[in-house]
């Protein structure tokens, strides 16, 4: 009896920055990576599927072998430093997702994997709820990688050589064309369901840029608050709703801040 107690208490230790981290074994498991899917998604020895917490990294489309901006880097970090190696998982509230995938950190040699993704500008942060254990780590290390322009946050300024790059009263002059618009963010809305920035006062009738909620958990800021009186560069198509152009945005690495 004794010793079944002692086993179900049985701790994992990682070791990080020389602190000693204990996760018991409800929390976290040691498991063998044989494949990596894409950037955020690997496969064990055993056949499962993990898909890591808190972080989001670009699509790989391999029926088209194509992918996003960075996606087959991101993939790329990820193999190397996770293929044919045996990891930690952490654990949050929620064990899987929808797909059965299961739901983890990675730590790799004692360090964060997930973190490192962001760190290195391999990912953005994407925070679904209820697993939200390192939000404040994750959106920090992702702040600093846009703010010094590294992997997927220099989108926009390798593009800048092969796009138009407009002013937003140029809009109506590329209607569904994807282009590169620069300009001041003046006036900001957020509503239940999505944030506003707008280029101009007349707003009903010059371009706006749309963030719906929905895609708010991919920020490490909040977009109606951090943008207003800042200068940007935002990629993306311009479309015409009731009228009036707009670009909706989906990922937070389309916008390069200025300022």
């Amino acid at each position: 009896m004794l010793k079944k107690s002692f086993t179900a208490l049985m701790a994992l230790v990682v070791i990080i920055g020389g602190s000693y981290f204990y996760f018991n074994s409800q929390q976290a498991a040691e498991v063998y990576i044989e494949r990596v899917i894409d950037g955020d998604t690997v496969e064990t020895a055993a056949g499962n599927s993990i898909r890591l917490l808190g972080v989001d990294t670009p699509e790989i489309d391999w029926d088209n072998n194509s992918s996003e901006y960075y996606g087959e880097e991101a993939r790329d970090f990820t193999a190397e430093n996770l293929a044919d190696q045996k990891v930690v998982l952490e654990y949050d509230q929620e064990r899987e997702d929808n797909y059965g995938r299961t739901l983890a950190y990675i730590y790799q040699d004692g360090e964060n994997f997930n973190q490192q993704l962001l760190t290195e500008g391999m990912a953005t942060v994407m925070i679904v709820e209820p697993n939200d254990k390192y939000e404040s780590e994750f959106k920090k290390a992702a702040a600093e990688a846009r703010e010094s322009g590294k992997g997927i946050w220099s989108q926009v300024m390798e593009l800048e050589a092969s796009l138009p790059v407009i002013s937003y009263q140029q809009a109506e002059l590329f209607r569904g064309e994807v282009v590169i618009v620069e300009g001041k963010i003046v006036n900001t809305a957020a509503t239940d369901s999505v944030n506003y920035l707008n280029f101009s006062d007349d707003y009903q009738t010059t371009l706006s840029l749309v963030i719906f909620n929905r895609n708010l958990n991919k920020f490490d800021y909040q977009p109606a608050e951090y943008i207003l009186d800042k200068r940007i560069r935002v990629l993306g198509e311009i479309e015409f709703y009731q009228g009036s152009p707009q670009i909706i945005v989906d990922d937070p690495h389309d916008i390069l801040i200025m300022d």
